[in-house]
């Protein structure tokens, strides 16, 4: 069979999620292209051409997967072998086809990737599966083999009938007035973003910070958070905010909530990251306004 043709350290920046790449960017691209087209050639063989002997070329002998089936329910495990077996047993029988999106990979170390993504399934043309996935990878002789996987059930009962999902009606700012200042707030922070203005953004960044990020977790020192954005950031990071997509809410006595779309360019790379979603809490302290709490989705 013809062989298939630094961890990128999360940034846990403010207002970013997306990732601020290391001088290995290209390294993890190429990898990415390796792994993929591996993910694209195991699918291959276990939904269309069923040449499942060819398999073991892209496991490693001790390969497990686990499958996670939320709260409730226990993980299971599956060997190579009995994950072989199942596989050779309804490969055909079913008309199956899936979709993959936000396939990623990351370089541990020399022989040891990750790579991560979400998945849909369908039987003919009724969505049946959607989950998440993590796999290792291990470099064995010069090859990348699938050590592991582990895959997270998002939902089993997914609907492809737009009918069934709830679409929010047309937002429209209960305080136009409310909704110009946060929008200003908004572009002049992030002016002192993408223009490295530290010494301004410590000014609209308040004492007890609370940043949220769905990949890197909680931080709460507005010290080492202004240092990450000077040191990983300035220069080499810039956000756009997507049009149309802000929306701004009072909270009384407080300030105003605000929630939108934004995506960054990395100069780096071409481009720039898919749209992604913020909520920020602003407070209006002593007639100054200030962030407080962020939360950032990937």
């Amino acid at each position: 069979m013809k062989k298939i043709l630094t961890i990128a350290t999360h940034l846990v920046v403010f207002f970013t999620s997306t990732y601020a790449q290391s001088t290995s960017s290209i390294e993890n691209t190429a990898l990415n292209r390796i792994l993929a087209a591996k993910d694209s050639l195991f699918f291959d063989i276990a939904l269309n051409s069923c040449k499942v002997q060819h398999l073991p070329d892209l496991f490693t002998t001790d390969f497990v997967f686990l499958h996670d089936q939320g709260l409730h329910q226990q993980t299971y495990a599956q060997s190579s072998a009995d994950f072989f077996k199942r596989i050779a047993a309804t490969c055909g029988k079913v008309k199956m086809r899936r979709e993959v999106a936000n396939l990623q990979s990351f370089r541990l170390n020399e022989i040891t990737a990750v790579q991560t993504g979400v998945q849909r399934f369908y039987v003919d043309i009724k969505p049946v599966e959607e989950s998440k996935f993590t796999r290792h990878w291990r470099r064995e002789r010069g090859i990348w083999k699938m050590a592991d996987e582990t895959d997270y059930m998002v939902n089993n009962q997914p609907s492809s009938d737009p009918g069934n999902r709830y679409v929010p009606g047309l937002y429209v700012p209960a305080s136009a007035e409310l909704y110009h200042t946060i929008a200003k707030m908004d572009s002049i922070y992030f002016d002192t973003y993408n223009r490295c203005k530290i010494a301004q953004m410590d000014s609209l960044t308040a004492d007890d910070i609370e940043f949220y990020h769905d990949r890197g977790g909680f931080s709460h020192s507005k010290k080492e958070l202004l240092a990450s954005i000077q040191k990983n950031i300035c220069g080499k990071v810039t956000r756009i905010l997507t049009p149309g997509s802000m929306e701004v809410y009072e909270i009384p006595g407080y300030g105003a909530v605000q929630f939108g779309y934004h995506s960054f360019r990395n100069v780096n790379e071409p481009g720039e990251s898919h749209p992604s979603k913020f909520v920020t809490l602003w407070r209006l302290k002593n007639g100054q306004w200030q962030i407080t709490r962020v939360i950032s989705l990937h």
